[in-house]
Parts: C-alpha cells; structure tokens; sequence
C-alpha cells in the first residue's frame, strides 16, 4: 500500500516536469520556424495569424466557460489586458522582431536570462525568493546553456556586440517573464483554456493595429505554403498546446520553478538544429546536456509558493 501510494505521490509531483519538457520542445520549433522565417513574415503579421489561429482553436472548449465567468473577467479585465499586451505584441511580437536584427547566438544568449528576471520579478511582486539549492541549480543551467551558445568557447560569449535586435530580445523577455508571474493572480475558477483566450483576444487588441501599419507601411504576410503551414503549426501547436502546458506548469510549480523550461527550450533548440540543420553533436553539447538536466533537478528541490 505504501510503494503503491509512493508511487503516486511521485507521479503527481513529476507531472508538471513533464509537461514543461513537452512545452519546451514546442517552443524550440517556434524558434527555429522564427530564425527561418524572419526575413520571410514580418514580426505582427507573424504574431497576430498566430493568436488568431490559436483563438479560433481553442474558443469552442473556452466558450461556455467565458460566459459563466464573465463577471470574473469584467472584474479583472485590467489584469487580463495587461498580460494581453505583455504576451502577444510586446513579447512574442519582439521575439519575432529581434530575429530581424540580430543572430541566433546572440538571441539564444539574452534569452536565457529569462528565468532570472522572472525571479527577480517574483522576489519584487510576491516576495517569492527560492532556496540555495535552486540558486546554484540556475547558475548550473545557464552554464550548460552557455556551453552549447558559445560552442565549447567561452571567448564567443565575450566577443558578442549587442545591437537593436538584442535590446528587443531583452524587453521581449521581460515582458513575457512579468507575464508568467502574473499567472499567478489570475483567479482559479479560470481554467488554463479560458485564460488562453483571454489574454489572446486581448492582445489582439493591441495588435491589430500594429499588424495594419505594418501592412500598409512595411510589406505584407506572404499567404504561402511554406508561411502558412508554419502560421499554423506555432498556431496550434506553439499557441494553444504549448502556452497551456506551461501556464498550468506555473499554476502548480510556481513562476520562480516553471522558468526553468527556458533552458530545456534552448536545449531542445540545439538538438533540433543538429537534427534538422545537419549540425555536429560535440563535446560541449554533451556538457550542455548534464549541466541542464543537473540545474533541473536542482531548481525541482525545496518548497514552492503555492499559486493563488
């Protein structure tokens, strides 16, 4: 009885892990796809065909529960248009800008402080601070992070010049960092496909007219295959599956503990470099590799803040 109970105890405590690896990978491809294609569709076309799509997906199971809860979300709509704006132009739409100014290497290396600056904003807003042992398993996980960025070479990392696109990156992350935490104040009778509509429709809001200018003043989206079966894979996939498995990550672990998909994201995103761009596996990869899942483990120890 005992094992058996073990046994599920462990489960119960492992799922959310689980599910930020599958998340992780997700978000890989939405960086790969973006890397690809950021010359090819401009930034808040980008951004808006993928919120439209993941709304459209997710509206029929989302729909009954908006309506009996739309006293709650009236009651809170300044919170839900606030991470409306840090999630969709502010944050996606920069990640996808910042691709159109600077490299891979260099955005890989200011996205990694993602997880800082969402304990930074944790320990501000909450007083949400994590243990010695998460501490050193953060620095443990970027040094892996860094490893597999740098090529083995810790000269690449100190030879980088930041330009335009690395302060986008920096802000685009920072936005999407407060909006994690406030995940945590979204009240609970909201599920995880309800607030994903929320914070899309919302962010649309702010988007659209962004997404006009650029059409009219820059260039248009290209209605290609190749465009729109990648719009509709970070649509769906990226959009309503991966953005859900997270924001529920963060329900259960806490923002402060989720962040640490950002590294296995960027683990994930050397591996599907190496897969689908024919790049070498080599040694510093493997150190990478140990370094991640090690500060993983780490950042899984001591007690997490309960969500509201």
């Amino acid at each position: 009885m005992n094992d058996d109970n073990g046994g599920d105890s462990r489960l119960t405590n492992a799922w959310p892990y689980l599910i930020i690896a599958g998340a992780s990978l997700i978000f890989a491809s939405n960086h790969i796809i973006a890397r690809y294609l950021g010359g090819v569709i401009p930034p808040m076309g980008f951004v808006f065909w993928r919120m439209v799509i993941g709304a459209i997906v997710l509206l029929p199971f989302a729909a009954p529960g908006l309506l009996a809860q739309r006293h709650l979300i009236r009651k809170h709509w300044k919170l839900f248009a606030l991470m409306g704006f840090l999630f969709v132009p502010l944050g996606n739409g920069g990640i996808y800008a910042a691709y159109s100014f600077t490299t891979a290497l260099n955005g890989a290396v200011v996205s990694a402080a993602q997880p800082v600056i969402t304990v930074l904003l944790s320990a501000l807003l909450w007083r949400d601070l994590i243990n010695g042992k998460q501490g050193i398993g953060i620095l443990i996980a970027a040094t892996g992070v860094l490893a597999i960025i740098a090529r083995g070479d810790p000269g690449t990392i100190l030879a980088l010049e930041f330009n335009i696109g690395d302060l986008l990156m920096i802000v685009a992350i920072g936005a999407a960092a407060l909006h994690n935490v406030l995940v945590r104040n979204v009240p609970r009778d909201i599920s995880i496909p309800q607030l994903l509509v929320i914070v899309q429709l919302f962010g649309l809001m702010f988007t659209t007219p962004l997404y006009i200018a650029e059409t009219i003043y820059v260039r248009p989206v290209p209605f290609t295959g190749e465009s729109v079966a990648a719009l509709i894979w970070v649509g769906i996939a990226v959009t309503a599956v991966a953005v859900g498995l997270t924001n529920a990550a963060i329900r259960s672990l806490g923002p402060n503990k989720a962040s640490i998909s950002n590294y296995m994201r960027v683990l994930f995103t050397a591996a599907l470099a190496i897969l689908l761009l024919g790049e070498t596996f080599e040694g510093f990869h493997l150190f990478g590799l140990v370094a991640v899942v090690g500060g993983v483990y780490l950042m899984t120890r001591g007690k997490t803040v309960p969500a509201k």
